[in-house]
C-alpha cells in the first residue's frame, strides 16, 4: 500500500514511542523531565499544524496592508528613512494578497484516494504484464516516472541515522 502519512500522525508516533519505549527505560530523574519536555514541544507542533498555513497567509496579507498603511500615515513626510518606507509601500506593498489555503482535509482525502488508485493501477498492469500485453511495459514506467522523484523527495526529506539523507 502506498502509504502517506499526515506530519501529525508521525508526530503522535513519536510522542507514542517516548511514552512507550523511552520513558519507561529512563532512571534519571532529569532525563525524565527532558523527555516531557520533548513531547511538550512536539505536542505543541501538532496544534499549530492546522492553523499555520492561515496564520502564514494572514500575517502575509497584513504585512502588505501595513506598507501602505504606514506610508500613507507619513504622508508628504520628508527624509531619507520616508522614502524607503514610501519605496516598499510603492514595491512590496503593491503584492497581490494571497488566497486562503485550501482545506487541508479535502487535499488528504483526495490524495489517499489517487495513492489507494495508483496502487490498483499496479496489480492491473501486473495482470496486463502476465497476459502478454507489451504496452503494459510502457504504462507501467508512466506510474514509475511518478513515483520516482516521490522516493528521491521522501528521502532527501526524511531523518535517517544521525542525519538527513541529501540535506546538509
Amino acid at each position: 500500500m502506498i502509504s502517506s502519512p499526515t506530519v501529525d500522525q508521525l508526530l503522535e508516533g513519536v510522542l507514542i514511542a517516548i511514552d512507550d519505549e523511552i520513558m519507561p527505560s529512563l532512571d534519571n530523574p532529569a532525563a525524565q523531565a527532558t523527555a516531557q519536555m520533548m513531547q511538550s514541544l512536539i505536542q505543541g507542533v501538532r496544534q499549530m499544524l492546522p492553523v499555520i498555513d492561515e496564520q502564514l497567509v494572514d500575517e502575509h496579507n497584513d504585512m502588505i496592508r501595513t506598507l501602505v498603511d504606514t506610508a500613507a500615515t507619513l504622508g508628504d513626510v520628508p527624509g531619507d528613512a520616508a522614502d524607503r518606507l514610501r519605496e516598499r509601500a510603492a514595491t512590496l506593498g503593491q503584492w497581490e494578497p494571497l488566497p486562503a489555503p485550501p482545506d487541508r482535509d479535502a487535499i488528504v482525502a483526495a490524495h489517499i484516494e489517487l495513492g489507494r488508485a495508483i496502487e490498483a493501477s499496479f496489480l492491473d498492469l501486473d495482470e496486463l504484464q502476465r497476459a502478454g500485453v507489451a504496452r503494459a511495459d510502457e504504462a507501467l514506467n508512466v506510474v514509475r516516472a511518478h513515483l520516482a522523484p516521490r522516493y528521491v523527495r521522501e528521502a532527501e526529506t526524511f531523518v535517517v541515522g544521525d542525519g538527513f539523507v541529501g540535506r546538509s
